[in-house]
């Protein structure tokens, strides 16, 4: 056998077995020949001519980047540090790769002047309590812009707001004097409701003497507890007390209404009899009711 064409076929091999190439089923080829797009090679093993036609892989699953540590001003000209994450995935291989240079680098960049925009244009307060909103907006720019290149961005998220030390330290200061105020309130509020409680329940106590006195039962159980004991006169109830007084006021007050009629001369000493018959019956009456409390008292 001719060495020659020996050699010949060994060249012819090697060539067509660096011309062979395997697409993956998340993949999508692109022929080039002589610098043409010349079609799309479907996942599988394909074979093309090395030296006349390129294969360029696309990859078509979605890939997530992160945008660290952007630098951006608030409308408020507050200066945060932005962390973003950035979800996109390549939809038109022909675009991606005929219309611009590097896709990943151009969505990235892009991503990045959007979020400057719109933070930008937004307060730091509504930056920390809507972040979700923002991160949409700024996902809305940057798909107008990147669907031409034939790339889909699925999602957009402010992943963390990084703020100085002084804003940090006035935000928490302003956190706890929110929180003092909602304490106060609470309490306030239920400072009244326990008020009109109180003024009901009196009400309905002042109307049921029996009430009254079964509330008192209740205090001196309440007095009896533990390993103390207590005295105290069932029989005299403090009512008795308070109506033994008044029936003597009242007597000492009428007696001497009485004597004026008979005799209007005498007013000034009828007067002073008055008196000296009302002092009379509140110091009995406060004896009496010292006498109660110390019946009632710890021994």
């Amino acid at each position: 056998m001719d060495p020659l064409l020996l050699v010949l076929g060994f060249l012819l091999l090697a060539y067509l077995l660096a011309g062979l190439r395997q697409i993956n089923q998340w993949e999508v080829a692109l022929r080039f020949t002589l610098g043409k797009l010349s079609g799309r090679v479907e996942p599988g093993v394909t074979l093309f001519l090395p030296g006349f036609q390129t294969l360029r892989k696309i990859d078509t699953r979605t890939k997530n980047r992160d945008l660290l540590r952007q630098m951006v001003i608030t409308r408020d000209n507050v200066t945060t540090m932005v962390d973003t994450v950035l979800y996109y995935r390549v939809v038109d291989p022909e675009k991606a790769t005929l219309a611009v240079e590097n896709y990943e680098a151009a969505v990235k960049d892009r991503a990045k002047v959007v979020l400057r925009d719109v933070v930008g244009e937004t307060r730091l307060d509504e930056l920390l309590a809507h972040r979700e909103e923002v991160a949409a907006k700024v996902r809305a720019q940057v798909e107008s812009t990147v669907s031409q290149w034939g790339l889909h961005v699925e999602l957009i998220g402010l992943q963390d707001v990084q703020l100085p030390p002084q804003m940090q330290e006035v935000l928490a200061k302003v956190a706890i004097a929110e929180r003092d105020r909602k304490y106060v309130v609470i309490k306030s509020e239920a400072d009244v409701e326990s008020a009109k409680n109180f003024a009901e329940a009196a009400s309905i106590l002042s109307k049921s003497p029996g009430a009254m006195e079964l509330r008192r039962f209740e205090a001196l159980a309440n007095l009896s507890q533990g390993n103390t004991k207590v005295i105290f006169d069932l029989a005299k109830p403090y009512d008795d007390v308070r109506h033994t007084a008044a029936a003597m006021a009242e007597a000492a007050t009428t007696e001497p209404q009485r004597v004026r009629v008979d005799n209007p001369g005498a007013g000034a000493l009828r007067t002073a009899a008055q008196h000296e018959a009302e002092a009379i019956a509140e110091a009995e009456a406060e004896l009496q009711a010292r006498k109660f409390m110390a019946s009632g008292r710890k021994i």
